[in-house]
């Protein structure tokens, strides 16, 4: 991927996951330095690096608490969250007798374990805090 088309492939991402909708979403595309880590997101997460990914993360939210607007970590762990890093299904494959059940989870391509727990990584923190996130991203929008 070169140069151009990874800067073009970050701005489809956080198109995809609505960050051009507000004006607080826009703001990952107008400042540079957090497009930039974006950039680097992109590149830990084709890297399957999951600490790299993790630090990565990790760089945007403290940025993004500088500047006032923390909340703007929730584009990142979209990002991750809904990318071909975690099952986009899964199948049923047996009941257990102790009231269990079996599943297998499907994914767009074979992933390494680093990977898996990477897309792993994010759900949880896209579950845990994504809403709020999201709530404040999208707060002044609906005044």
């Amino acid at each position: 991927m070169n140069e151009t088309s990874i800067y073009q492939a970050v701005r489809s991402k956080l198109i995809t996951h609505g960050a051009d909708k507000t004006k607080e979403g826009r703001v990952t595309f107008k400042d540079p330095n957090l497009f930039g880590l974006f950039v680097k997101l992109e590149k830990a997460a084709k890297g399957s690096s999951f600490s790299a990914t993790q630090s990565t993360v990790q760089e945007i939210e403290d940025y993004a608490f500088s500047i006032g607007k923390r909340h703007l970590v929730v584009f990142a762990l979209m990002y991750l969250r809904f990318s071909d890093l975690t099952p986009k299904t899964w199948e049923l494959d047996e009941e257990l007798p102790d009231g269990k059940v079996k599943t297998t989870n499907i994914y767009e391509r074979e992933l390494s374990e680093e990977e898996m727990l990477i897309g792993l990584w994010a759900k949880v923190r896209y579950d845990s805090v994504g809403q709020d996130y999201l709530s404040a991203v999208y707060k002044d929008e609906h005044s």
